[in-house]
């Protein structure tokens, strides 16, 4: 494969395995990628509280990361922020009011805060998760101050599903509604999509989408799956995500990321 310029990478499910981390192997190939002139880019629905130890961890300098799932661009080391776009404030708190109404879990996104009414399985789960600190702030978090970077509903998967239908009928030309999980639904800035933000920083980089190779497992990558010249799915990925991936690699248990980058890149 030639002329590849630029590698977008997803990190949950895709490149960071379960317990959070990545290994040796999976490290020592993007630094070979990086050597040969590469550029590569964390596309994540994460914080920056939690994308900046993974992106630390596979020691490839002070790049910037798309965060949110494409709300937010901010770089790995400096944290230098180059991009935002918040969900509109009004907005926010409608869908949260309605939160409070159904009495969904939702926490909320503030200036890498993680705000969430109180402490529960759902909030415990995700901090094991990815690290997260919570804020427990009761009530207050049905009325956001400010615009959230994202808002993040957890529950089983049925409810999940429930929960998009219902938030799709009022919100769907407000806000991206997206699943990141199959327990979890995101709402982020209407049109602020990892496929838009990454084609963005291609452009101004000089770049195609045909230099492009992206890698994703969950409903939120398509975006940036379509956009890409090769589009990798790893092997656990949801179906729809490999319906419209050009190649599958293994999965992130697996190393599937670097396997594939070792394969047709070095």
């Amino acid at each position: 494969m030639t002329d590849i310029r630029l590698l977008a990478i997803d990190l949950d499910d895709t490149l960071v395995r379960e317990d959070n981390t990545i290994s040796d192997y999976t490290r020592s190939i993007l630094k070979k990628v990086q050597a040969k002139g590469i550029h590569i880019v964390i596309a994540t629905g994460r914080m920056y509280q939690t994308a900046r130890p993974v992106g630390l961890a596979m020691d490839i300098g002070d790049l910037p990361m798309i965060l949110f799932s494409g709300g937010l661009v901010q770089r790995i080391e400096s944290g230098e922020k180059l991009f935002e776009q918040t969900v509109d404030v009004s907005v926010a708190n409608e869908i949260l009011q309605l939160a409070k109404t159904n009495d969904w879990y939702v926490q909320s996104y503030i200036d890498d805060e993680l705000l969430v009414h109180h402490e529960t399985e759902e909030s415990r789960m995700y901090e094991k998760g990815v690290g997260a600190k919570p804020v427990y702030i009761g009530d207050a978090v049905y009325t956001a101050p400010k615009g959230p970077n994202k808002l993040l509903f957890i529950a089983q998967p049925q409810k999940i599903l429930h929960i998009e239908a219902s938030l799709n009928k009022e919100f769907a030309d407000k806000v991206e509604i997206v699943r990141s999980k199959p327990n979890f639904l995101e709402i982020n800035s209407m049109n602020c999509t990892k496929g838009n933000t990454l084609a963005h920083m291609v452009s101004e980089l000089g770049l195609k989408p045909e230099q492009v190779v992206a890698f994703g497992n969950s409903q939120n990558d398509i975006s940036m799956l379509k956009y890409a010249g090769t589009a990798v799915a790893v092997a656990n990925a949801d179906d729809n995500v490999k319906a419209v991936a050009h190649e599958i690699c293994p999965s992130n248990e697996d190393d599937g990321v670097a396997h594939w980058l070792e394969e047709h890149i070095l």
